[in-house]
């Protein structure tokens, strides 16, 4: 019994040893370092997860979905802030390595965005894309900091990430390069979320195989989960693009403006098109949008059970005023005849006639290296007057959006978009020209308003031309037989586009009357459509001809700027020869006086002194230097460039001039002619939906000017656009309306670019039926060498809306699509 009781007593003792260490252990735990326990065990068990929606769609105006998010999954790596062993960084790497791996197997890619590559020496240095030093050396001192190597040189700084994160021992010291950089691309977006407690995405968009091969595979993969999320979809390619644009992940330079309103690192918003303009509405990003889901995590970082739940509010959805069927018509049809304007100019060019009558501008065009340029772009823009509501809209060349589907381009064909003509340009609202003979509306309704004109005058043309304004070299009409534009009323000058009679009306009236009237007609401001990069038209004056408010690099035309560098060039020529001391300052201060002088004076003759004593007394020349070098004379004629005389004013008159227009302005500015005076905002945008479904916003018409003249007024512009179409009349288009079976009213503008005839531009305006108009189109195409020729877009175009105008079906929405999901 004596050996037995001895070993009881011992295991008692020894028990009652452990269990008085193990109180004592526990006592030091709670009372010196139960803070540190208690953080570290609440940072393992609970996190909280913020949560998004959906961005919402946008529709067309019968309810078909021009873009539209769908559910997906996203594969996210979250590691354990605690986890900071060598032996962790190699378990870490060792799962990334096998995401990739599992990721590619199945057809798709990790995010590769690597900071460091290779220079042309193959030296590895910092490059985070940016084309700003400033945010490049911010980018790089952030990067630096979070990975913890501010010291180590930059050419150090892959070969010490390869070791610090054990990828040699992971994929072997003959690795392939590729994977070495793609390893590291996760831990730097890893490194560059450190400090905040959500897991980061390292592959969008992963299919099914991925995902359940995750979750089978979770325990072994350490940090990794899977998230549900959206991506963006483009179901209607080209179609309606410039309208509807497109998302992109947030810019750095973005990036703080966005997070103060809660979104999120990686997220996408809208780049241009109404993604962009309304960005508040759809996305889902929105502080007050988001949700939440606090779960309980094991020490993988493996939820265990979820805690709490706030579910996410999707965007809300946008309905747009277009339809896509018109849409996709009316981008074809404007292709077509960018295509047909194309293949006549081509043939006039071989014409031995053409080139005979244009050798001298073609000799000049081939010692310059100038190619002649032929039509390759345009737009056009239907609206009703009635609303201003646009109901077609396009821009060419166009772009397919299918190409950000789910947020990933191909950077091939990225770079093809950028080499084109400028393909991502909406030149429906940012390209502005001059508009020629579609001007002459605007300058008769000026003229009959302000009692310069009846719709009764009588003007005729004249073989020499309009000499009140010039008589050494008086501007003309258009055609070479005067005769045939003789006892012209209103009607008949717009019918024949007779320039003689409206420079007699913008004589008469003066640019600065001529100038009101373009104003209330809405050609000298935006038209407010909810789209971004709308360009302002402006309507040619003295004071859009130069601007001394402005430095000459800022003016509405580049004649400001050349007229500065021409007499910049000969001061700083003179200085020279002269070996004169004059500084950089008084340079400037005398070159900004002397263009001052151009707006500062009521006429050329006035100029003359103020010139001469800039030269003499600022720059320092010589009184008998300024009269034998005729100094004077040279400054008066640089300045006269920028001098809006009376000749200035007939030619805008005639749409000539400075005058640039934007087509959707155009547009408006028609629809009030068609409705008799109201002047509308353009309208893109119908209505605003919310995820349930209801009505947030439904826009209605913005009246942007009301115009109070005689509806006879109105009614004489209409008439002559009626004859402008009519064989019977003889109108200037009327080949191009024959056995039309709608009656079109129109007016074509040839505004001349160049000596080049086949350079100058096409543009047309119509409405119909012209009995009781129901849309306005407009076409626009650069270098489209006639006018006229916009028609074979204009008539196709406005014979199928009129043919489907009421035609569409009461759609509902799919499943797929439905607001409330």
């Amino acid at each position: 019994m004596k050996p037995y009781l001895q070993r009881m007593l011992l295991l008692a003792g020894l028990l009652v040893f452990v269990f008085v260490a193990f109180f004592i252990r526990i006592n030091w735990m709670i009372r010196y370092a139960g803070d540190t326990y208690a953080e570290r065990a609440q940072t393992r068990s609970a996190k909280t997860i913020t949560l998004y929606g959906m961005r919402g769609t946008i529709y067309d105006t019968n309810m078909v979905p021009l873009a539209y998010d769908r559910r997906s999954y996203n594969v996210t790596f979250y590691r354990d802030p605690l986890r900071n062993s060598d032996a962790d960084r190699l378990a870490y790497t060792q799962t990334l390595a096998e995401v990739i791996r599992l990721v590619e197997s199945n057809g798709k890619f990790t995010v590769n965005d690597f900071w460091l590559k290779k220079d042309e020496k193959g030296v590895w240095r910092f490059n985070s894309g940016s084309d700003s030093p400033a945010v490049e050396a911010t980018r790089e001192r952030q990067w630096r900091s979070n990975f913890y190597v501010s010291r180590v040189e930059e050419e150090d700084l892959y070969k010490t990430l390869v070791q610090k994160y054990r990828v040699l021992d992971v994929l072997g010291n003959d690795a392939d390069e590729d994977m070495i950089v793609k390893v590291l691309a996760l831990w730097q977006e890893s490194r560059m979320n450190a400090f905040k407690p959500t897991p980061v995405t390292i592959a969008y968009d992963v299919g099914y195989e991925t995902v359940s091969e995750v979750e089978v595979r979770s325990l072994d993969l350490l940090g990794i989960d899977v998230e549900e999320s959206s991506s963006r979809v483009y179901p209607q390619g080209e179609t309606a693009c410039h309208v509807v644009g497109y998302t992109s992940k947030i810019s750095a330079t973005q990036l703080e403006t966005y997070q103060s309103q809660g979104y999120p690192n990686d997220a996408y918003i809208g780049s241009d098109g109404i993604e962009r303009s309304l960005e508040d509405q759809l996305s889902p990003y929105i502080q007050y949008r988001q949700g939440t889901r606090t779960v309980e995590v094991d020490t993988r970082g493996k939820a265990v059970r979820e805690l709490s739940y706030t579910p996410p509010t999707n965007g809300n959805s946008v309905v747009l005023t277009i339809d896509v069927d018109l849409e996709d018509y009316m981008a074809r049809r404007l292709r077509s005849a960018i295509r047909d304007i194309r293949a006549e100019q081509e043939e006039s060019l071989r014409r031995g006639g053409w080139q005979r009558r244009n050798e001298e501008v073609l000799k000049q065009y081939a010692e310059e290296g100038r190619e002649i340029k032929l039509a390759a772009t345009g737009a056009m823009v239907a609206m009703d007057p009635y609303t201003g509501r646009v109901l077609g809209m396009v821009s060419e060349p166009g772009f397919d959006l299918s190409m950000f589907n789910d947020g990933k381009v191909d950077p091939s064909l990225w770079n093809s978009v950028l080499e084109g003509d400028n393909p991502l340009l909406n030149r429906a609202i940012g390209t502005k020209d001059a508009p020629g003979s579609i001007f002459k509306m605007c300058t008769a309704l000026g003229g009959l308003s302000e009692g310069v004109i009846t719709t009764d005058t009588i003007i005729n043309d004249r073989a020499e031309g309009f000499t009140e304004t010039n008589a050494d070299r008086p501007a003309k009409c258009w055609t070479s037989h005067p005769e045939e534009h003789q006892n012209q009323n209103l009607e008949k000058a717009l019918k024949n586009s007779c320039n003689m009679f409206f420079y007699t009306v913008g004589y008469r009236l003066g640019i600065e009357r001529l100038y009101q009237w373009a104003a209330a007609l809405g050609l000298t401001s935006k038209t407010n459509i909810e789209l971004p990069g709308e360009a302002t038209s402006f309507v040619g004056n003295q004071h859009m001809l130069y601007d001394p408010e402005n430095s000459p690099t800022w003016q509405n035309t580049a004649k400001p700027l050349l007229t500065y560098n021409a007499m910049k060039t000969t001061l700083e020529q003179i200085i020279a020869e002269r070996k004169m001391n004059v500084s950089g300052e008084v340079l400037e201060k005398a070159l900004n006086d002397l263009m001052a002088i151009s707006v500062s004076y009521t006429s050329k003759e006035q100029w003359y002194q103020p010139i001469r004593e800039i030269l003499q007394y600022d720059i320092g020349l010589p009184r008998e230097y300024i009269s034998s070098h005729y100094m004077v004379n040279t400054f008066v004629t640089y300045l006269a460039d920028i001098y809006w005389t009376p000749n200035e004013t007939i030619m805008c008159a005639i749409g000539q001039s400075i005058t640039q227009v934007t087509p959707v302005a155009v547009a408006r500015y028609v629809s009030a002619i068609v409705n008799g005076g109201t002047v509308y905002d353009a309208q893109i945008v119908d209505k605003i939906i919310g995820p349930d479904g209801s009505v947030v916003l439904e826009k209605q018409p913005v009246v942007a000017n009301q115009i109070d003249s005689d509806p006879s007024y109105y009614a004489a512009i209409r008439a002559g656009m009626e004859d402008v179409t009519d064989e019977v009349a003889g109108g200037t288009a009327a080949k191009y309306f024959l056995n039309n079976k709608y009656k079109i009213a129109a007016k074509t503008g040839t505004s001349q670019r160049t000596e080049l005839d086949v350079e100058n531009n096409s543009w047309m305006v119509a409405y119909a039926p012209a009995e009781a108009p129901r849309v306005v189109v407009v076409c626009y195409i650069q270098n489209g060498y006639a006018g006229a020729y916009s028609a074979w877009a204009i008539r196709p175009v406005i014979n199928y809306y009129l043919d489907n105008l009421g035609n569409t079906e009461n759609v509902s929405m799919s499943g797929e699509f439905t607001l409330s999901d």
